[in-house]
């Protein structure tokens, strides 16, 4: 199928309002999109650090200021713009359906396209609703020749993040309102020689200022809950220090900049997924799932 592209008026909200984070702030969700057709939906990109390959991406689907709670099925089409960034009447290099995730605050959904060069591309999300409707709306996503962060296959830095160990006092380690002990007991270091997958999430619950970041702990203790031992849970604090609001040192460790990432860890301590932006328990139980 030939698309004729929108994508001239998509930049220019993507340049508007995605500019990169600081390192302490979590990804921005922003509007990045306009919808064709009488629809009023509205695609808001909800991850960050997509690189040539097959990265993770998720959005979630707003019809005005509420998130969209009537789709069944998003699919997404890429397509590779031209030096100006505006291609029009252009064949997809890759098409496929989106997943959804609807046990998180707010629903997202999930696809991993075939992206075989860097540079800015248009992907395409032909949205149908339970009711039949269908609708489009375009964005852009910028991919870079490589992550930031540790890829898929990757070993995972061996860091030595503070714990209850080095650090009693619960409250200095997480800003989270009722910190669960047991995501503080190991280094990243100390969790790879254990044989056993490890799960590691750069957060800040307190400090994030969207409602994408906050969720991310509650779906760590929630997939501990199901695994119990048989999987090591780490929670690294964004900061160290929440008056001065210093960035730990692990994040550079990570190459990170933005937040909530989770990583999940194999039993010798290679990347075998990895997260940015909103993330439900069952999406991270299935990564999960095979390692065990």
């Amino acid at each position: 199928m030939i698309y004729r592209m929108f994508f001239v008026i998509a930049l220019l909200l993507a340049t508007a309002s995605c500019t990169a984070a600081p390192a302490s702030e979590e990804t921005a969700a922003s509007v990045v999109g306009e919808t064709t057709g009488a629809s009023a939906l509205q695609i808001v990109l909800v991850s960050a650090d997509f690189a040539v390959g097959e990265p993770r991406i998720s959005f979630a689907v707003f019809d005005g200021d509420k998130a969209a709670a009537d789709i069944a099925s998003i699919r997404v089409s890429a397509v590779e713009l031209g030096e100006d960034m505006a291609a029009t009447d252009a064949v997809p290099s890759w098409s496929g359906e989106a997943t959804g995730y609807t046990d998180y605050e707010v629903p997202y959904w999930v696809f991993y396209p075939q992206l075989g060069s860097p540079g800015y591309w248009g992907m395409v999300a032909e949205i149908t609703q339970d009711d039949g409707t269908t609708s489009r709306a375009d964005f852009l996503v910028q991919v870079q020749p490589a992550s930031k962060s540790p890829a898929i296959g990757a070993a995972a830095p061996a860091s030595e993040n503070r714990t209850l160990a080095t650090e009693p006092d619960i409250s200095l380690l997480s800003s989270a309102n009722d910190p669960d002990p047991a995501l503080y007991q190991l280094t990243v270091a100390e969790a790879i020689t254990t044989g056993r997958p490890t799960v590691v999430g750069f957060l800040t619950p307190a400090f994030c200022q969207t409602k994408w970041c906050a969720p991310v702990l509650n779906s760590l203790m929630a997939a501990r809950a199901e695994t119990g031992d048989a999987v090591n849970y780490i929670h690294i604090e964004v900061y160290d220090d929440f008056q001065k609001l210093t960035v730990v040192k692990e994040m550079a460790e990570w190459g990170l900049d933005t937040e909530p990432w989770v990583f999940v860890l194999d039993a010798d301590g290679k990347v075998v997924a990895r997260f940015s932006g909103p993330l439900s328990p069952t999406e991270l139980l299935a990564s999960l799932e095979p390692l065990l």
